[in-house]
């Protein structure tokens, strides 16, 4: 079984209903290092030793997080930028993570429609995410499969639905370990 490391990058844990939910259920994945940005590093200090070594000891890294403007929230983009230093993540002698397995697990509270040119969020998501995940790419980590889950917003105030954001959270968290699980044969 593959070592599998999944950073957290939501920043509040105890208030999420999406992030929170897919990480319960994932609790019980053999082979399993869930590293949670915000329990671990609430004060926005990263242990860059530790986590490069983390990564490191990992078969495949998974970066877990809510879309927050079509970007990865503070904490993460704080983790990467003290993580993916050169000649650890880039740079001539930067190869540690080059070719490490990378799944993409988000959610966001927008609908997929939202997504589009000329709708509320201007551009496909694929577009924010070239941007965002330019650390991962520079690492020349692949990317084999990302898990996105739309309408993940539990705030009714908002117009979301807590019930609907728990079965959304349920049925990604399943496709997440499908994606895991296909590992295997590639």
């Amino acid at each position: 079984m593959s070592r599998i490391l999944l950073i957290s990058g939501h920043p509040d844990l105890s208030s999420s209903f999406a992030n929170k939910t897919i990480l319960e259920n994932l609790s019980g994945f053999s082979g399993l290092e869930v590293r949670a940005l915000d329990t671990l590093y609430p004060d926005f200090h990263i242990d860059v030793e530790a986590e490069q070594h983390a990564l490191m000891c990992a078969d495949v890294v998974i970066f877990q997080f809510p879309l927050y403007w079509s970007t990865y929230p503070a904490i993460m983009k704080q983790w990467f930028d003290a993580v993916y230093t050169f000649n650890f993540a880039f740079g001539p002698e930067g190869d540690k993570l080059k070719g490490k397995k990378t799944i993409l697990s988000i959610t966001c509270g927008a609908t997929e429609d939202s997504y589009s040119e000329g709708e509320f969020n201007f551009f496909v998501l694929d577009r924010y995410l070239d941007a965002a995940m330019h650390p991962v790419k520079a690492a020349q980590m692949n990317i084999i499969d990302s898990v996105v889950t739309f309408e993940m917003n539990a705030v009714e105030a908002e117009g979301g639905n807590a019930e609907q954001v728990l079965a959304l959270s349920a049925s990604h968290a399943a496709r997440l370990i499908k994606s895991i699980q296909s590992l295997n044969s590639i």
